[in-house]
């Protein structure tokens, strides 16, 4: 026996040409019950089709309360009056729900269970539920036709026995990705980006994945909805696509207090300069740059490039070069080697090579000459083999609103300690014997190193256009010999940790949780206010420490026609230092798009 649904039943009622009138009465007349099992949820209508109307949900609450065999018998006008005279019939419990056609594997990732059913009332909303599992899972794999329905019934007193069986159709696949506009794109990347491989089984949850997908790619955007045309065996995926500007250029100014005894200038402005191109070549590629000024003498470099799906395979490819210089003490040069295999949208897992390497610019003579001992800083190289991930579920990746997103990066490598010239040229009059290079003879010069990142995200809509943020960013960075200051983490910033100086705060373990409010005023505006709180250890050869950080405060990003512009305020206090509220953190930041 087929399911039909309830509203056809009362579709076909609501053509019967029953009359309209006034206000009037609705009468119920039950047949086969001494009292009716359910609340009545009225008993007068506006006119004879709102009567019928009730009449008719009447009947589909008897289903759900276990009473199938109910029906709406007849109805007609007396007295002014509406009568409505309804069968209700026994209270029905499933002897036997079983599977009739359905292979095991598809019965059971359905979460269907026959011994479930034995015994337990029976409903019409278990027969939809029943049919809505099985349609799902043979959607997802190439059946979009199937059919499903409820067979074999045998009704005895009050129990009722079923079996479950489906025509699933012909099965259908995906056929080559259609494209119109003029969005500079290749159907190859389009196809392996949201999943909609040619030849590969149709999957309705793709389908209906395809705006959202289309919606996180900022170098297009979509014109119509998708048009899914069936053609023998084959889905065809029709997209009208127009380009969008996406490469963009922006700038972060950032005012802090100098904190130099003797300076002139009251403020420190640090900066941030960061430049982005997508797609250049048609194929979902990235390149990226990035300069940051710290402080003064401190300045970073970052450059990237990722090109996605080689040759139309899900793998990539990940590049990036890095410098940090902090004032002239030491130059830190990276360079990371990646091989990504890539899932849908923006989720992959990378394997990677990283070397990273320190060197000392300059020493402090006199003391090192005085105290014989190594400084904090030295040389060192760092080779890394490791694996990033990324999984995210979000809304909008830009501004969300509701959603997830996971990410983690973690390496073991060996690091080989490097004897600075600078050092072991030294040469202390008053002790013209004493070799310096000898100060690195305690040291094990060669040893392994872990270094590890994981981010979390967790995004909960509230009221009608908000979200709450909670966020943990971790490091972890283990050595069985000495770490040095120039290995460490350097935390704090706009980005992690807010209310501190960029990059002030040195770790070899932290955790930082953020808690934050976001009122969305566009697709890519909002207003925020923050809490962060974090752990922090730094131990190094010639110090350990443990603080507990927290910063707070709020900003703001809203978007015009020339770009996006954003202000942010924070303040922060550790273990014995209260924030201090006179000379806050102010972030002033601007995005173009071009």
């Amino acid at each position: 026996m087929r399911f039909y649904s309830a509203y056809t039943i009362l579709f076909l009622f609501l053509l019967s040409g029953i009359s309209l009138s006034a206000q009037i009465d609705l009468r119920w007349e039950f047949q086969d019950v001494e009292e009716l099992p359910i609340r009545l949820s009225a008993n007068s209508g506006s006119d004879s089709l709102e009567c019928l109307r009730l009449a008719n949900e009447l009947v589909i609450d008897l289903w759900n309360a276990s009473y199938l065999a109910a029906s709406l018998d007849t109805t007609y006008m007396q007295d002014s009056g509406f009568v409505a005279r309804i069968f209700v019939g026994p209270s029905l419990r499933w002897a036997a729900l079983e599977n009739g056609n359905i292979p095991p594997p598809i019965w059971q990732k359905a979460g269907l269970r026959s011994k479930a059913y034995s015994n337990k009332k029976a409903s019409f909303d278990q027969a939809l539920d029943i049919r809505e599992k099985l349609l799902i899972q043979f959607e997802e794999q190439g059946f979009p036709f199937v059919r499903v329905w409820l067979d074999s019934l045998h009704l005895s007193e009050e129990t009722l026995q079923a079996k479950v069986y489906v025509d699933p159709g012909s099965k259908i696949y995906f056929g080559p990705l259609e494209l119109e506009g003029d969005a500079k794109i290749e159907t190859g990347y389009l196809e392996n980006y949201l999943g909609l491989r040619p030849g590969s089984p149709y999957r309705h949850s793709l389908v209906q994945g395809i705006r959202d997908r289309l919606r996180e790619l900022p170098f297009l955007i979509e014109k119509q909805n998708p048009t899914i045309i069936f053609r023998g065996n084959e889905a065809i995926v029709q997209l009208v696509l127009e380009k969008q500007s996406a490469s963009r250029f922006d700038f972060l100014i950032g005012i802090q207090p100098s904190g130099q005894a003797g300076s002139d200038r009251n403020f420190l402005i640090t900066g941030k300069l960061e430049s982005e191109f997508w797609n250049q070549f048609g194929r979902g590629e990235r390149l990226f740059a990035k300069f940051e000024r710290l402080r003064p003498g401190t300045q970073s470099l970052d450059l990237g490039f990722t090109y996605p799906y080689i040759a139309d395979l899900p793998f990539g490819i990940d590049i990036g070069f890095r410098q940090y210089r902090r004032d002239s003490t030491f130059n830190d040069i990276g360079l990371d080697l990646g091989i990504r295999y890539l899932f849908r949208g923006e989720n992959y897992l990378e394997l990677f090579w990283s070397r990273v390497g320190s060197n000392l610019l300059s020493i402090n003579e006199n003391q090192l000459i005085n105290n014989k001992s190594l400084p904090a800083n030295l040389d060192y190289r760092t080779t890394f083999f490791g694996l990033e991930g990324q999984l995210e579920a979000l809304d909008y990746r830009f501004n969300p609103r509701k959603g997830w997103r996971f990410w983690a990066r973690s390496g073991v490598g060996n690091k080989e300690i490097i004897r600075n010239t600078l050092i072991t040229s030294l040469f202390d009059p008053e002790d013209p014997l004493f070799a310096f290079g000898s100060l690195y003879d305690s040291l094990e010069e060669k040893s392994f190193q872990v270094h590890s990142k994981l981010l979390l995200e967790y995004y909960l809509p509230v009221f009608k256009a908000s979200t709450i943020r909670l966020a943990m960013q971790s490091g972890w960075l283990y050595s069985p010999v000495a770490i040095y200051q120039n290995e460490q983490f350097r935390i704090g910033g706009n980005k992690l940790l807010r209310g501190f100086d960029e990059e002030s705060l040195f770790a070899t373990l932290y955790s930082v949780f953020s808690l934050e409010y976001r009122l969305l005023s566009g697709q890519n505006s909002n207003f925020f206010v923050f809490g962060d709180y974090g752990y922090v250890e730094n131990s190094r050869a010639d110090f350990s420490n443990i603080d507990h950080p927290y910063g707070f405060g709020a900003g703001l990003t809203f978007e015009t026609a020339a770009g996006l512009f954003s202000l942010s305020l924070a303040v922060g206090g550790r273990d014995g230092v209260q924030p201090d509220f006179r000379n806050p953190k102010v972030h002033l930041g601007y995005l173009s798009i071009f």
